[in-house]
C-alpha cells in the first residue's frame, strides 16, 4: 500500500446530485453560447462566445456546483462554472500534480 493519495475517482453523471441546476443562470439559455459548433471555430468568434457564456457564469449562485459537476465528470465540452475545457484539464492536472 501507498502513502500517496488514491486517485480520484471519475463520477458518472447519474451518480451525483443535480438539484443546483435547476438555480442555474444559464437554465434556458442558448445552449451554442457554451458549447462549441461541430465546424471549426475561428479564434476571435469562440473568444465572442466564451465571453458571453462567461459574464453568464459569473452573475451566477451555483458556478462552483456546476464547476465541480464537470471535474467530477471529467466533461469534455463547453464551459461549466466559467471555464472550458482546456481550463478544466488544468485544474486537474494540477490536482493530480
Amino acid at each position: 500500500m501507498s502513502d500517496s493519495a488514491p486517485e480520484e475517482r471519475i463520477r458518472a453523471p447519474w451518480e451525483l446530485q443535480e438539484g443546483w441546476q435547476h438555480l442555474a443562470r444559464c437554465r434556458g439559455s442558448d445552449a451554442s453560447l457554451f458549447f462549441s459548433p461541430t465546424y471549426l471555430e475561428k479564434r476571435d468568434v469562440r473568444a465572442d462566445r466564451e465571453a458571453k457564456a462567461r459574464a453568464i457564469c459569473a452573475e451566477c449562485a451555483v458556478k462552483r456546483d456546476c464547476l465541480d459537476f464537470a471535474l467530477s465528470t471529467r466533461e469534455p465540452h463547453g464551459i461549466w462554472g466559467g471555464f472550458n475545457e482546456i481550463e478544466r484539464r488544468a485544474i486537474l492536472a494540477r490536482r493530480v500534480g
